[in-house]
């Protein structure tokens, strides 16, 4: 299953390195077209976007959320912004809202996203496939939120943006945790998941110098900050092994169990319309009555070919729920946000 929820004839295979903890899953059949003409994100419409989390009944989305943290990187006035990976970079619109001093620059591999950046970034800020020569040097900032696990040379493309800060200029990219989301070990079009070993591995090896690695915030991820080393400065010094070699072979076993154990149910709906339920729903012979979800943009659509509906719309029907959720905050959030469940029905959590 890819990260947009959609299925490829394909096995899901993960390996991981002994040396640095890096878990990896071998290239799609054809990258670069999955890239150009396959992957579309939040193309559905103008105002599609993704629901990050939910405060007291009010959708929080993961544009608002990362346009929050790209602010608080308090960029010099004027200074040259790109976007990599940008996809419709509406990230670096909410951004350039707030900071119009702020020049925005774009780049994707695909031509689809046009459409969207020429509304208000200049055609000359604008590159696709390669990046320009004359971006060398150029800007203070660079951000690249979750693309990095899309490459299938993580150390090349670091070293291309490397190459591209101006002096003093600062990368800043987010990519998902697999352990603290651990979900992303399945997801077969990243084929990289950074653990934090891994991350700063990668990094040394492109002749940067981490600033700083957070995963408080934004929950299931990575949030890194790093700075291009000096030429000819010395790399660190070699980076130990970490838990994180033990844990990811943990976690993967984990999925593999609970995946040889999800049984179908009657008359059953499928909490969350995303990458989990998605997931449960395809390891299922029975079809959900409905899947439940809190995202606004998702709700009144159908999501394969089953009704996507708001959980206080959870038909009476319904007498089990699978929890298509992050297994780590599912019991969390379901067991204090449950008055709309049916009187007889009960929630199935993800679990050996």
């Amino acid at each position: 299953m890819t990260s947009l929820t959609t299925l490829i004839d394909i096995p899901t295979e993960v390996y991981v390195c002994e040396n640095c903890a890096h878990v990896q899953s071998p290239n799609l059949p054809d990258v670069k077209a999955f890239y150009d003409t396959e992957y579309k994100i939040s193309l559905q419409s103008d105002d599609h976007d993704q629901l990050y989390e939910t405060k007291s009944g009010v959708p929080i989305f993961r544009t608002a959320h990362q346009a929050g943290l790209v602010l608080d990187l308090e960029l010099p006035e004027g200074a040259n912004i790109l976007d990599f990976g940008a996809a419709k970079a509406t990230t670096l619109r909410a951004v350039v809202e707030k900071r119009p001093d702020l020049v925005p620059h774009v780049f994707d591999v695909s031509n689809d996203y046009r459409e969207h950046w020429s509304e208000w970034v200049a055609d000359e800020n604008q590159a696709t496939y390669e990046l320009p020569e004359d971006w060398r040097g150029r800007f203070q900032a660079i951000t690249a939120h979750f693309v990095i696990e899309h490459v299938d040379e993580p150390v090349k493309i670091l070293k291309k943006l490397a190459a591209c800060l101006a002096p003093g200029g600062q990368l800043f990219f987010s990519v998902p945790d697999p352990l603290g989301n651990s979900g992303d070990l399945l997801v077969v079009d990243h084929l990289n998941h950074f653990t934090e070993a891994s991350l700063r591995w990668a990094l040394r090896e492109s002749g940067m110098h981490v600033d700083g690695i957070c995963q408080s915030s934004f929950r299931g991820a990575h949030c890194v900050r790093a700075t291009r080393l000096p030429d000819g400065e010395l790399k660190a010094s070699e980076i130990e092994k970490s838990a994180e070699l033990s844990e990811a072979k943990e976690k993967l076993q984990w999925w593999a169990d609970v995946l040889s154990r999800l049984e179908d149910g009657k008359n059953f709906a499928i909490y969350g319309a995303g990458f989990y339920g998605t997931l449960i729903s395809s390891r299922l012979k029975a079809r959900p009555i409905c899947f439940l979800d809190r995202n606004p943009h998702l709700q009144g659509q159908t999501h394969v070919g089953r009704p996507v509906l708001s959980p206080e719309d959870c038909p009476e029907e319904v007498e089990l729920i699978y929890s298509g959720l992050n297994p780590d905050h599912a019991r969390a959030i379901l067991e204090t946000q449950n008055e709309w469940m049916p009187a007889k029905a009960r929630i199935s959590y993800l679990a050996v």
